[in-house]
């Protein structure tokens, strides 16, 4: 599902983003731009993000 129009970013994206490090909305706009153009994706963008930090962290620590 696309998570940004404006750039044509997908939730699959940004997972892979996150898994790759990526743990800020900042470094999400800096890197591929999410919420630059119109913003309308910010939130849900930044709620995926926060999702995905949590279950990797779950993962890392070997909590499921």
């Amino acid at each position: 599902m696309y998570v940004c129009i404006c750039r044509g970013i997908t939730e699959k994206q940004i997972r892979e983003a996150v898994e790759e490090e990526t743990c800020s909305m900042q470094e999400l706009s800096s890197v591929m731009g999410v919420g630059m153009d119109c913003g309308t994706c910010t939130e849900y963008a930044c709620q995926l993000l926060e999702k995905m930090k949590q279950r990797n962290g779950s993962v890392k620590s070997g909590r499921s």
